[in-house]
């Protein structure tokens, strides 16, 4: 028995057409979340790198790219959380005045929003120690 000529196969319905295009495009926008996820994984690790060897500020620049178009990621905020609390740190180490580290700060939460609620009370510790000292 030969095989069907194309002109005698059954077509598949409508239905069964959209079922398949339906679980296609899931299967598409699955691979597209899984990648996010893998990426924004990547970044953070790097970032965490960077923390360890000492390199806060490139830690935060870092988490900063990837956060900048997915603010709402937990693990990247709280990587530039820490990466912006260990370079305040290590200013203070160095004797940068508090005045300047709270500049530098000011600035960072204008230009990063998503470290404001963790950070800003820094900044106003920074402020208050920048007062005394010039006093």
């Amino acid at each position: 028995m030969e095989p069907p000529l194309p002109e005698e196969m059954p077509r598949p319905s409508r239905a069964v057409r959209w079922a398949v295009v339906g679980v296609l495009l899931a299967a598409a926008l699955l691979a597209f979340g899984v990648r996010d996820l893998l990426a924004a994984r990547v970044v953070q690790a790097r970032a965490v790198a960077l923390l360890r060897d000492g390199r806060a500020s490139e830690a935060l620049e870092e988490a900063d790219l990837r956060l900048s178009r997915q603010p709402d990621d937990p693990h990247l905020r709280n990587v530039a959380v820490q990466a912006a609390r260990v370079h305040i740190d290590a200013l203070l180490e160095q004797h940068v005045p508090p005045a300047d580290v709270a500049a530098w700060l000011e600035g960072q939460l204008r230009r990063r929003p998503y470290l404001r609620t963790a950070l800003e009370p820094r900044l106003e510790e920074l402020r208050r120690q920048a007062g005394s000292a010039a006093h």
